[in-house]
């Protein structure tokens, strides 16, 4: 049966949200009327869909999807079947855009779809991890185990990600701070101040001449200033997604002092993690590799990943390639080595991992301590500069009356 997407008035002041079930649009709105609402918006759940495309799919945060997934493994390993789990989960959800991704699935498993199937048609939501980890769990018959590992994963990317945007939002803001403070002191209150300066017919001092020089070019050339800044952005931007600016722009990055190693650190904890989920879902490390090395975000490091599914199905194993790798530290070498001669890998890979994201937050932590301080001091030079500047021919004035 149709579905339709309802906002309607339940109290004069109290607007709701939600789906029914209805052969037409006018029977949808007669049923909300017998339940005592008053329909402000019908229509039907596919239009919906296909009219907001990928902007409807973005208004879904990532951390709703993980305690989406979350649900449903608990559900699903309380012995709750995987249409009765989504249905249950739908009535929960406050999203109304998840919500209705949700009810589309169950309706396509009600046509007879499988669940891993119905995935395919949101790759913005569920990426190829998810997809072969449902895939795995659904054909080795331990769905509820697959959804399990499935949520710790993605419960512990989330809070990896979490931790490196906290780590950098507070310099982050310093430097924000600093940057329109200095803007708003060149742009407007020295302006201001030249005309007493000037009036004075004294030679001014060097420091002064050289802050109302810049203070003039400045407010002289701000939207020239503002419209290069703007095309350097955008040009770089646009350099920057197509493929061959992309990798070029991810060399440097590996070349950079400290951040490489954060860089490096960061995308071989993801790869490893997933590496280990997969492989002890059942799924083969060729395919697993295929999987994990969409989810590097450097494309130096995915193209060097890329080599090691073709060497590894010409009968190489895994830590030989990242031997021969010169972006691998040897310490992953011998790890993963370990762990395939003691015929643990997924266990060896999960403690790379554990490693390596610790070792990036405290990084992270270290290099967000040393930024506050170097960002105060240089704002703070810069703003000591602009006063001191305003006030000696201030001290000036009173030595001359002296």
């Amino acid at each position: 049966m149709p579905r339709f997407i309802y906002t309607a008035k339940s109290q004069p002041h109290k607007t709701i949200q939600g789906n029914i079930d209805a052969e037409t649009e006018q029977e949808a709105v007669n049923k909300l009327t017998r339940m005592g609402y008053y329909p402000v918006s019908v229509r039907p759940e596919g239009a919906f869909m296909s009219r907001q495309g990928n902007l409807y799919l973005r208004k879904i945060p990532a951390k709703e999807i993980v305690l989406f997934t979350r649900q449903l493994a608990n559900l699903v390993e309380s012995g709750v079947n995987i249409l009765s789990g989504l249905d249950i989960i739908s009535g929960q959800i406050p999203n109304n855009y998840l919500k209705a991704v949700v009810n589309d699935i169950v309706a396509k498993i009600k046509d007879g779809k499988s669940f891993s199937e119905t995935l395919s048609a949101y790759p913005l939501l569920f990426s190829n991890l998810y997809k072969s980890m449902i895939f795995s769990g659904e054909t080795g018959g331990n769905l509820e185990q697959a959804l399990k590992h499935l949520a710790d994963f993605l419960e512990k990317e989330e809070e990896f990600k979490n931790s490196i945007r906290a780590s950098l939002v507070y310099p982050a803001f310093i430097f924000g701070v600093g940057a329109i403070t200095v803007a708003v002191l060149l742009g407007f209150v020295i302006p201001r101040l030249v005309t007493m300066f000037t009036d004075m017919g004294q030679l001014l001092p060097l420091p002064t001449r050289i802050l109302i020089a810049v203070s003039g070019a400045f407010q002289r050339n701000i939207w020239l200033i503002l419209a290069v800044v703007f095309a350097i952005i955008f040009l770089l931007r646009r350099f920057s997604n197509r493929p061959q600016g992309r990798l070029i722009f991810d060399k440097l990055k590996l070349r950079l002092p400290v951040w490489a190693n954060i860089i490096l650190k960061t995308d071989i904890g993801r790869m490893t993690r997933t590496l280990s989920l997969l492989i002890s879902s059942g799924i083969p490390i060729v395919n697993a590799l295929e999987i994990s090395t969409a989810l590097i975000e450097n494309q130096a490091l995915a193209l060097e990943v890329k080599k090691f599914k073709e060497q590894i199905a010409n009968g190489a194993s895994l830590s030989r390639c990242i031997k021969d790798s010169r972006l691998f530290p040897a310490l992953v070498a011998n790890i993963v080595s370990v762990g395939e001669e003691s015929g643990a890998l997924e266990k060896a890979l999960l403690r790379i991992a554990d490693t390596y994201e610790h070792d990036v937050d405290r990084s992270l932590v270290a290099l967000s301590r040393l930024l506050e301080p170097v960002i105060i001091l240089m704002m703070g030079l810069i703003v000591g500069f602009i006063v001191l500047s305003m006030l000696l021919p201030i001290f000036q004035i009173n030595l001359i009356v002296r």
